[in-house]
C-alpha cells in the first residue's frame, strides 16, 4: 500500500521508488493504483482506475472521468479544432473527450485523429514521432482524403494521453503534427494525471495549456530491478489493421460506431468488455449498451504495456498480438471484475478469445468468452 503524508504519496516497487507531491491523497486513491513496468526506460506505471485498460473500469466512470477533462478543454478555440489521441493506452479516453467536448461546444468545427502503431491501408502518414520511454513501436499519424481539408484549415490542437510524466510525449506529438500543420495556433494538452508542473510548455512550439484530473510533482528513483529489465524483441514492430478497421486511425468528422452483431444481457448478468489495443472505444460503448439492458458491465482492454505482477497487476494473461506485430501482449486482472462473460471487441480475428478461454480454464473460471467482430466504413 502506498504510503501517504500531508500532500505526498510514496509507493516503493521491485522497480525503485515513486513519490508523488502536492496532491490529495485521498484523490489519487480514487483515480490510481501502481505497478512495476518491465521497462529498462521507465520502472513504475501509474494505474488509472478511469481508463478502462488496466483495471475493469465501470463505463458511467470513464464517461465521467472523459467529460471532467473535457469541461478544462475551453470552448471558443479558434477553429477547426483538432483532437489527437495517443496510442495505445488513451486512444478511448481520447474520444471520449472529443464527444464530450462537442456536445459541450455544439456548432465548433472540430476534428479528431489519433496516433497509431498499426498500419492503417491507403492512408497516408501524415507525421511520426518518438516516445523516449515506450515500450512500443514509434507513433504514426495516419488521415484519409476525407479528412484533408479540416487538417488544412485547424488552427487549435488538442493532444490527449492518459498520462503526463514530463511532458516530452506531449513535445515530441506537437512538433511532429505542427510541423505537417504550420497554420496550428496554440496546442491545448489534456490527460488524466499531470506530473509535470507545467515545465515542458516553453519546449512546445507553439503556446500551450495543460488540463488534469491530478496535477503535482513526480519523482523516480530507479532500482535494480528496472535495471534489469529487457523489453522484448519485438515489441517496436509494426503492426497492419485491417481494411474495415475504425476509422478513428485515419480521422474522423463524427465520433464514431462499429458495425456489429447486436449483443444481449441478462439483468445483473456480470459481463467485461475487453477492447484490443487501439480499438478501445467500441468497448466503452458496447459496456454502455449492456448496462442499459441491466448488466453489470466493466471495460478493460488487451495491452502491449509489459508490467510487472504485484500492487495493481494481480494477474497477466498473455497473447500474440492480433495485429501480426509479433509483440506480446496482455490481460492484467481479467478476472478482477468476477464476470459470468468475457466480450472481446475487436476489428480483427487473432484467437483472442480462444486464448484468453484456455487461461480462464486453468484458473478453474466458468466464465464465457466470445468475440464481438467490429467492422467500420460503409456497410458490406
Amino acid at each position: 500500500m502506498p504510503d501517504t503524508v500531508g500532500d505526498m504519496v510514496t509507493v516503493d516497487l521491485p522497480t525503485g521508488q515513486l513519490v508523488l507531491r502536492g496532491v490529495a491523497p485521498a484523490r489519487v486513491a480514487q483515480l490510481c493504483d501502481f505497478a512495476a513496468r518491465a521497462n529498462p526506460k521507465r520502472g513504475f506505471l501509474i494505474v488509472s482506475k478511469v481508463l478502462g485498460r488496466h483495471l475493469p473500469a465501470a463505463p458511467h466512470a470513464m464517461r465521467a472521468a472523459a467529460d471532467a477533462l473535457a469541461v478544462q478543454i475551453p470552448g471558443g478555440l479558434a477553429e477547426p479544432v483538432l483532437f489527437c489521441g495517443m496510442a495505445e493506452t488513451a486512444t478511448g479516453l481520447a474520444q471520449s473527450v472529443w464527444a464530450a467536448w462537442r456536445v459541450r461546444n455544439p456548432g465548433c468545427a472540430s476534428a479528431y485523429i489519433q496516433s497509431s502503431r498499426q498500419i492503417a491501408p491507403g492512408a497516408r502518414v501524415l507525421c511520426r514521432f518518438e516516445e523516449g520511454h515506450s515500450h512500443a513501436a514509434s507513433h504514426m499519424v495516419q488521415v484519409s482524403a476525407d479528412i484533408e481539408p479540416t487538417l488544412a484549415a485547424a488552427r487549435s490542437l488538442v493532444i490527449v494521453d492518459d498520462e503526463c510524466s514530463t511532458g516530452s510525449t506531449f513535445v515530441e506529438a506537437a512538433e511532429a503534427l505542427v510541423a505537417a500543420l504550420p497554420q496550428i495556433e496554440a496546442v491545448h494538452c489534456a490527460s488524466l494525471t499531470d506530473w509535470s508542473a507545467g515545465g515542458f510548455l516553453t519546449r512546445m512550439p507553439r503556446p500551450a495549456a495543460t488540463h488534469a484530473l491530478i496535477a503535482g510533482t513526480l519523482e523516480w528513483t530507479p532500482g535494480a530491478g528496472q535495471a534489469a529489465a529487457i523489453l522484448a524483441p519485438a515489441a517496436g514492430r509494426h503492426g497492419t489493421a485491417p481494411a474495415s478497421g475504425m476509422r478513428s486511425r485515419t480521422g474522423l468528422l463524427a465520433p464514431e460506431a462499429a458495425h456489429r452483431a447486436p449483443i444481449v444481457a441478462a439483468p445483473e448478468e456480470r459481463v467485461l468488455v475487453l477492447g484490443d489495443g487501439e480499438h478501445a472505444y467500441e468497448a466503452l460503448r458496447i459496456a454502455e449498451d449492456l448496462a442499459a439492458q441491466g448488466a453489470i458491465t466493466a471495460v478493460q482492454s488487451i495491452t502491449r504495456t509489459p508490467a510487472l505482477i504485484g500492487h495493481a497487476m494481480q494477474s497477466v494473461t498473455m497473447l500474440a498480438d492480433a495485429y501480426g506485430s509479433g509483440a506480446t501482449c496482455h490481460v492484467y486482472n481479467l478476472l478482477a471484475h468476477e464476470p459470468d462473460r468475457i466480450v472481446v471487441a475487436s476489428e480483427i480475428s487473432g484467437g483472442q478469445a480462444q486464448a484468453l478461454a484456455r487461461w480462464l480454464s486453468d484458473e478453474g473460471s466458468s466464465a464465457v468468452v466470445e468475440l464481438a467482430r467490429c467492422r467500420y466504413g460503409p456497410q458490406p
